[in-house]
């Protein structure tokens, strides 16, 4: 079974972080690079950043949030708002964003999702939809210009239309459960789940750690949104995964057998001139994926972020997996050697681990008996 993700969103208005309910009455909450890198810290799997104010001044705010953040953090995120066109998904990209998300854009030019997920990689594109229920509470219909403008389309309809055209994630958003800590709208993404095959993102409602669990075990997302709760460090990143971990949901935690200091003094990076070999595996399909090396710094960075980092010995430089691909490596158990000079990373592989597109560096077979 995958790990699940636990999602900070940053809404970004003029450069500052805002949080209201239904879309409406917002508040200040804070600094987006200063809050991305807490979230960083405290073990946030992937972040979200959404120009909500959309406007030219608001898209070059944004950017340069998105280059600062980039420049300290090690996870994936997602910037979405004010994007309309191929050049600035290729802008926002390029400024170090892994994922671009379309909204309004995309119910407006349907094309834009084929388009990008052609020039950059379905994994590149997320299709983010505000869904409101209604009146006769016979389904749901997708709201656009945040929340201003009911389309009439059907949320169903819609997201059966976006994965034909290749989009390769959706964050759905409830407006009906939008900022009211009441809960995810468990049969909203119920029916969303019987319908589509790519990963779902649920956004709007949460309130406390029972609600994560339920939209987990109940509806079957692959990720939870948050922002408020998680702003107001009502309940803590680290509290909510141990929470649902122990209720069986599986979540990225690194493991707290030995606190970093010791791991590093108990590996010998001397007898190898710094660096130590790293084999790979994936946790779910046990195939060894690559043989790295690593230093103290890329193992440190390994630890505390839960991503792999390595050495690379061709550049002399820190290579940290999945940093022009995208395909990274979530860390779910580091181990070693019994001679202290080897370590085994099991991993949960995004995409290909080999830059040749091979799911793994050893396709090559010399002899077989």
């Amino acid at each position: 079974m995958h790990t699940k993700r636990i999602i900070p969103c940053l809404d970004v208005k003029d450069g500052k972080v805002v949080k209201g309910v239904h879309f409406a009455s917002l508040q200040d909450v804070g600094d987006p690079v200063a809050l991305a890198k807490r979230y960083y810290e405290q073990g946030a799997d992937e972040l979200v950043f959404l120009d909500i104010s959309a406007t030219q001044e608001g898209r070059d705010t944004l950017q340069q949030v998105v280059e600062q953040v980039a420049s300290q953090l090690f996870i994936p995120f997602t910037v979405g708002g004010g994007i309309r066109t191929l050049a600035d998904i290729k802008r926002i990209l390029r400024a170090g964003a892994d994922k671009v998300s379309l909204n309004s854009a995309a119910v407006k030019d349907p094309q834009l999702i084929q388009k990008g997920a052609e020039m950059f990689g379905s994994q590149c594109i997320v299709v983010a939809i505000d869904a409101k229920q209604r009146k006769s509470k016979d389904g749901w219909n997708v709201v656009i210009h945040g929340g201003q403008i009911d389309t009439g389309i059907d949320v169903l309809d819609w997201i059966k239309t976006i994965r034909a055209l290749g989009a390769g994630e959706i964050l759905l958003t409830s407006m009906d459960a939008d900022g009211t800590k009441q809960g995810f709208d468990l049969p909203l993404y119920k029916a969303v789940n019987e319908i589509v095959d790519i990963p779902v993102i649920a956004s709007g409602g949460a309130g406390a750690l029972a609600h994560f669990y339920d939209v987990f075990a109940k509806a079957n997302v692959d990720a939870a949104l948050a922002a408020s709760l998680f702003h107001y460090e009502e309940i803590g990143l680290d509290e909510c995964k141990h929470y649902l971990q122990e209720r069986h949901i599986p979540m990225r935690i690194l493991s707290n057998v030995m606190r970093e200091e010791a791991i590093l003094s108990h590996i010998d990076f001397d007898k190898q001139n710094g660096l130590v070999p790293a084999i790979v595996q994936d946790v779910h399909t046990k195939q060894v994926l690559m043989l790295a090396y690593m230093s103290k710094e890329s193992l440190h960075i390994t630890l505390t972020q839960g991503y792999a980092c390595y050495y690379s010995r061709s550049r002399n430089a820190l290579w940290l997996k999945g940093e022009t691909s995208s395909h990274v490596q979530r860390i779910v158990e580091v181990r070693c050697d019994c001679d202290h000079d080897t370590l085994l990373l099991l991993v949960e592989q995004s995409g290909a681990a080999c830059h040749t597109g091979a799911t793994s560096c050893f396709y090559h077979l010399l002899k077989k008996q």
